[in-house]
């Protein structure tokens, strides 16, 4: 499979990246705390059980 450039995400400053999905760039800055005991697997749980418990 052809890599293509164009929706490949940069992440070359550390935390920043830029995605593009048509004529859309999105840019996303994220940032993760040091000092929690959360992991990201039980941020993105947390974060699904709440999105289903707003639409049932």
């Amino acid at each position: 499979m052809k890599s293509d450039n164009k929706n490949k995400a940069n992440n070359n400053e550390g935390g920043r990246f830029s995605k593009r999905i048509g004529s859309t760039t999105y840019l996303v800055s994220v940032h993760f705390s040091k000092t929690s005991k959360e992991t990201f697997e039980d941020k993105m749980m947390r974060f699904v059980e709440s999105e289903v418990r707003k639409t049932a």
